[in-house]
């Protein structure tokens, strides 16, 4: 995709950050191009962020569409409709208040509205709204009659299109515009900077492979893969992989499309609280045999296809799976009866069945991590009610599991703070630690000399090592702690009589590693 914009002729501050800031939401989808100042040229098509400083939200967005010349009216169709998270009884209920009537404390919720848009003199249609922090999807409709677009067809802006359109015929998904608004200091809304554009982007590219399973397309497949910034197909160490998967209606170019999974990404490495990985966005389409058949497809088709043709790890700890709804369906099946695939597991905004003796015992012993997560006003099929239930459930069995849930329904809205959790939190940050102890007497003074050596080592694969500090306890008594320094931490202790109990080490974790502790150690 390639956008142009024109220079104003006057360089105002709220229109450079205007500006820049519609460059920098499409910037990841393709080459923005400005040509040089020209005598009064027209504003540019497309949406365009200025920056308000006025309530609701201090944001503003106008979106410029050209139509056909037969079109009579021209609605735009977005994602930010808003209730108070008290008046969601059930999915597709609630305040529907447009954006000019945000609140604090709102969640984006369904269903959409129309909005009538302005014919100007130059027959281009126009739209101005305020909108809260955040990403946002939209799309127009022309001569629609339904409130709610119903029946309308849905066409996605032409000035802002993303860069990777319907990969085969009957690809589902039909929104495909996007734009990012900053959180205003003076009206602050939504804490959403994680997923801002950001100035040094990976590679975003959409592949196809051979799959004798898949029907649609017929014997190849598709999935979108993201290569992080700086991504060095010869360095020595493999990157980890993040696998993703949708849900219904969407296909392999949602997870960065709509839900900007890469800028969410390259944010937390920018913050130095994740790693730099490899993203594969993975489609379920056209593959028989349901969750099974999609676990066939990981294993035999897309594992061998990303492990030749990047430089990836083919270890499981090194390997991550997330998915939402029918994605997190898929997710509580790899889960539940495949965790030799993946070393991180995360089901998102799904009810998840019970999980069995035999599932349970698996799930203990995964290497990395476990998330369940969804949004808290979520009424499709009971989902959050669902989800929680079966995290507590998990949790009472002895599963160890990280449950991260926030306000909203079943939108994008969720499952990027979700997914940003995950990156933050758990993806490649698991560690080990081992100890060893030696006990001496200290001749006849009744003293013990106690060395105590911990080893934290990282689970997954890492150009860097756990850092940080090691505590040292025996029983309820803290011994003293120590820094890591390559790995090991070492603690040289003289205690009052002998060493009556097991020693523990604990790490404490750093920026990019979580902690971890030992088994105890009797030195007696």
């Amino acid at each position: 995709m390639s956008v142009a914009t024109s220079r104003p002729p006057t360089s105002t501050p709220s229109r450079r950050l205007a500006i820049a800031l519609l460059a920098a939401a499409t910037v990841a989808a393709g080459t923005v191009a400005v040509p040089a100042a020209s005598a009064a040229p027209p504003a540019p098509l497309g949406p365009t962020v200025t920056r308000t400083d006025k309530p609701p939200t201090g944001y503003a967005v106008t979106f410029r569409y050209r139509a056909p010349d037969d079109v009579q009216q021209v609605h735009v169709y977005g994602d930010w409709f808003f209730s108070r998270p008290e008046n969601i009884p059930c999915q597709d209920c609630g305040d529907a208040r447009p954006p000019t009537e945000w609140q604090p404390g709102d969640v984006a919720a369904t269903p959409w509205h129309i909005l009538p848009m302005r014919k100007g003199p130059d027959g281009v249609w126009t739209f101005t709204t305020p909108l809260p922090a955040g990403t946002f999807r939209y799309a127009f409709t022309h001569d629609c009659a339904n409130e709610l677009g119903t029946g309308c067809t849905l066409h996605d802006d032409p000035a802002n299109r993303w860069q990777i359109q319907p990969q085969y015929p009957g690809a589902p998904g039909a929104v495909r515009s996007t734009i990012y608004v900053p959180t205003s200091r003076k009206f602050p809304t939504y804490d959403t900077g994680y997923q801002a554009p950001v100035a040094r982007i990976g590679r975003l590219e959409s592949r196809r492979y051979t799959s004798p399973l898949s029907t649609n397309p017929a014997g190849a497949h598709d999935i979108v893969v993201y290569t992080p910034h700086g991504y060095d197909p010869d360095r020595a160490e493999p990157y980890p992989t993040l696998y993703l998967s949708h849900g219904s209606g969407d296909h392999s170019t949602a997870w960065t499309m709509q839900g900007v999974a890469h800028l969410i990404l390259e944010n937390a490495i920018k913050d130095r609280a994740a790693q730099p990985m490899v993203i594969v966005s993975t489609d379920f389409n056209g593959l028989p045999g349901g969750n099974e058949g999609y676990v066939d497809e990981l294993r035999n088709n897309i594992f061998p296809f990303v492990e030749q043709n990047y430089h990836v790890s083919t270890r499981a700890q090194d390997r991550a799976f997330g998915g939402f709804s029918a994605g997190g369906s898929r997710a509580y099946t790899i889960m539940y009866n495949h965790t030799d695939l993946f070393g991180y597991h995360a089901a998102w905004s799904a009810g998840g069945p019970a999980a069995t003796p035999t599932q349970i015992d698996g799930m203990k012993a995964v290497t990395g991590g476990i998330m369940i997560g969804t949004g808290l006003q979520d009424r499709l099929g009971n989902i959050a009610e669902n989800s929680q239930r079966n995290a507590a459930a998990l949790r009472a069995a002895g599963v160890e599991l990280d449950e991260y849930n926030v306000p909203g329904v079943h939108t994008w809205h969720v499952w990027r703070p979700l997914l940003n959790h995950y990156l933050r939190t758990l993806t490649f940050r698991a560690t080990t630690t081992s100890l060893d102890v030696t006990a001496a007497p200290v001749g006849a003074s009744h003293h013990t000399t106690v060395t105590a050596t911990a080893t934290v080592d990282a689970v997954s694969t890492s150009t860097s090592a756990p850092s940080g500090t090691v505590d040292f306890s025996v029983g309820d008594t803290h011994l003293g702690s120590a820094p890591v320094h390559n790995g090991v931490a070492r603690l040289r202790k003289t205690l009052h009589g002998e060493l009556d109990a097991p020693v523990v080490a604990r790490y404490r974790g750093d920026k990019l590693f979580n902690g971890s502790h030992s088994s105890p150690v009797d030195a007696r």
